[in-house]
């Protein structure tokens, strides 16, 4: 995702079939998956490699095979836990393919609540049941259905994917429970206030006091919120953002290293360089010198594809 805004914009599939799937390559020290949210929910698989996702306000180190779920506007991110490429493939769909606008019985009764974070429902789905592991078989089902296009694609996925929800809520329950105050949706609402705050604005100096004004919270408690929620204090939050900025402009511009590291609010170079490497594990130098020699043998670092 490279757009500014924290919420992603991306059309999942289109109006009349809202489900797309995508693979995606990761090669170490970048960033796995950016911190984001989006209307439609989720299931990713990742297929090589061990990489940690983190879902709202809790992490999970998933192994290849393994999954996670997605609920509708939940925040999540995902990065490379050890030194090899990782591989996963990810289905995102919108509710109404599981239940229609109107009044339906099956949306009122079981996909408004699961929307709506009323259902117990696991976010980490492994091997270690057998009903985990019959979900995690019907998402290869449809991971195939989708990037073969198989016969009939559209109507076996929206049928497995309506038994793959069936699954998950099952895992949990049954049971409804009421949002604990740590992940009140205002409070996800101010966080993500915070967070698009920063990415539009992360050429320009942000000082702390400034971030905890915009949701009226004290300076010590806003660090503690923060990273409650993203793993991350405010300013390495920041750095990440600007260390993402600088990546998109070392690989599309030709402009000089002390210009770019102006251009993402960095005042100081040698600052810039050691945030820069701690973040993708190269000098800005060396990751535009890979990227170049990576282009000329026709490599890559990440791939898209979907149906």
């Amino acid at each position: 995702m490279q757009q500014a805004n924290l919420k992603e914009d991306r059309i999942h599939g289109d109006p009349l079939y809202p489900i797309r799937v995508y693979e995606i390559c990761c090669q170490p020290g970048e960033e796995l998956l950016e911190l984001h949210w989006h209307d439609e929910l989720e299931f990713l698989m990742l297929t090589k490699g061990k990489a940690v996702f983190r879902v709202s306000m809790d992490d999970y180190e998933l192994e290849a095979g393994e999954a996670i779920f997605v609920n509708s506007g939940q925040l999540h991110s995902g990065r490379i836990s050890a030194n090899e490429e990782c591989y996963f493939t990810a289905v995102v769909f919108h509710s109404d393919i599981l239940g229609g606008e109107r009044f339906d019985l099956v949306r009122e009764k079981y996909i408004n609540p699961l929307i709506q974070q009323k259902f117990v429902t696991p976010a980490h789905i492994s091997h270690h049941t057998a009903e985990e592991r019959e979900l995690l078989a019907l998402l290869l089902q449809v991971f195939d259905l989708n990037i073969n296009e198989r016969p009939l694609y559209e109507l076996s996925t929206k049928a497995l994917l309506q038994l793959v929800i069936s699954k998950l809520i099952m895992l949990g329950g049954p049971a409804f429970r009421e949002l604990p105050p740590s992940v009140n949706p205002t409070h996800i609402d101010r966080l993500k206030l915070i967070i698009e705050y920063m990415q539009v604005n992360y050429s320009s100096p942000i000082r702390l006091e400034d971030l905890a004004a915009i949701v009226s919270f004290s300076e010590s408690y806003f660090c503690r919120y923060f990273k409650g929620f993203t793993g991350k204090s405010p300013l390495e939050y920041l750095n990440q953002v600007r260390a993402q900025r600088a990546a998109l402009m070392l690989k599309d511009t030709n402009k000089k290293i002390t210009e770019i590291s102006l251009d993402v609010g960095f005042n100081t170079l040698s600052y810039f360089i050691g945030v820069f490497k701690t973040h993708f594990g190269y000098t800005p130098s060396e990751y535009r010198k890979r990227l170049r020699t990576s282009e000329g043998t026709g490599g890559y670092s990440r791939i898209i594809v979907s149906s």
